[in-house]
């Protein structure tokens, strides 16, 4: 959500909002809520971390709710939900991308977890921008229908999509130090065993003194042959 400040600011600001620009817009931000919740659907299937799952099975209830949302907001203003604009179907291939890098087989059980909540953060970076400019629109516009439209709906669904973010950006960190920990410990284990003086082999004193008596035999065998 936007800072109290800019709010106020807002609704001293007045904007004529370009219709048709905007319903591309729409058809963007429809898009890009189509394709969280595949990602969530993926993500669901990889993490093993409880809290995770159960915040992303809430999460993803209401992304398909916030889906239905957008589809209202563009009935009512008059658009064709199902019409993708240029720009949609560039938010629609953005989040097929982000869905193949999930699941790989070269990565543990463990990194296809992080990537999986790493690519739910990418994904509700763009979504939460969405709603925030969203929100910037219903309080700056001077169309007064567009305003009674906006407004309810953005209400409910900012607010979820703070949640979305902020969990689930915190919820990655808190992960990554934990399995950066497991790897710390784990390496100080192998430390002493690569570099302990215990086991690497010590030079005695007695190979020592075989070295340097290899060369007056040396000299010795020379002058031997020299006296021959």
């Amino acid at each position: 959500m936007a800072q109290l400040t800019e709010i106020v600011k807002d609704y001293f600001t007045n904007a004529v909002v370009d219709r048709f620009a905007l319903m591309d817009t729409l058809s963007e931000f429809l898009a890009v809520e189509l394709g969280g919740a595949k990602l969530y659907e993926k993500a669901l299937t990889l993490v093993t971390d409880s809290q995770t799952k159960s915040a992303f099975r809430e999460f993803l209830k209401q992304t398909l709710n916030h889906q239905k949302v957008l589809t209202r907001m563009i009935t009512q203003l008059g658009g064709n939900p199902k019409t993708q604009s240029d720009t949609a179907k560039i938010a629609a291939e953005k989040a097929q991308a982000l869905m193949r890098t999930m699941g790989r087989r070269e990565l543990s059980k463990e990194q296809n977890q992080l990537n999986a909540i790493e690519n739910i953060v990418l994904a509700e970076t763009k979504d939460h921008g969405d709603w925030e400019l969203l929100a910037k629109i219903a309080r700056q516009t001077t169309d007064k229908q567009l305003r009674e439209v906006l407004e309810p709906a953005v209400k409910t669904v900012e607010q979820e999509e703070d949640e979305h973010l902020n969990w689930t950006r915190k919820k990655l960190s808190e992960l990554q130090m934990e399995s950066l920990t497991q790897e710390a410990e784990s390496g100080s284990g192998r430390g002493p065993a690569s570099g302990s003086d215990s086991k690497s082999p010590k030079r005695s004193k007695s190979s020592g003194k075989s070295r340097t008596k290899s060369k007056p035999d040396h000299h010795a065998s020379r002058n031997g042959r020299s006296h021959e």
